[in-house]
C-alpha cells in the first residue's frame, strides 16, 4: 500500500503531545507492503508549522523524513494548475497523493477534508482524541 504523509501528520509526528501515539499508530499500520512518501510541498509546510529551529535541529527532521520516507515528490506546474482548476478543492498534497497513485492519505485535524473517492483519507486526529 501506497500511504501519502500530510503536512497535517508529520507536523503533530514531530511536535505534539500526540506524537508517541501517533509513532505508536504509524508503527502498527505498517506491514510488509506498506511505503510511506510526502511531497517537497508538505516539508516546506512542516517546516513553515514547526517555527524557528537551529539548524541541526532541522537537518535532523529532514533526515528523519527521508529515512520515513521511499519517496519525497517534487511538486510540478502540471500539479498546481491542477489544484487550481479542480473545483472540488482538494488541496495541493492531495492531488499530488492521486498524480503518485497513493492508496492512503493520512490527515490529522478536527477539519473535514475534501475528499476525491479515489483517495482514501485516514484522519489519526480522531484515533487519539
Amino acid at each position: 500500500m501506497k500511504v501519502y504523509l500530510s503536512a497535517s501528520f508529520l507536523v503533530p509526528l514531530i511536535q505534539s503531545d500526540k506524537k508517541e501515539t501517533l509513532k505508536n499508530l504509524l508503527l502498527t499500520s505498517i506491514d510488509s507492503n506498506t511505503r510511506f512518501f510526502t511531497s517537497t510541498y508538505s516539508i516546506h509546510i512542516v517546516f513553515s508549522n514547526l517555527g524557528v529551529m537551529n539548524v541541526e535541529k532541522k537537518k535532523m527532521i529532514l533526515r528523519n523524513l527521508e529515512d520515513l520516507c521511499d519517496q519525497i515528490f517534487p511538486i510540478s506546474m502540471d500539479e498546481i494548475r491542477s489544484e487550481l482548476l479542480l473545483t472540488d478543492g482538494l488541496g495541493l498534497e492531495q492531488v499530488s497523493a492521486l498524480n503518485e497513485g497513493m492508496d492512503e492519505f493520512y490527515h490529522y485535524g478536527k477539519d473535514e477534508l475534501v475528499v476525491h473517492p479515489l483517495l482514501k483519507i485516514r484522519n489519526f486526529f480522531w484515533e487519539t482524541n
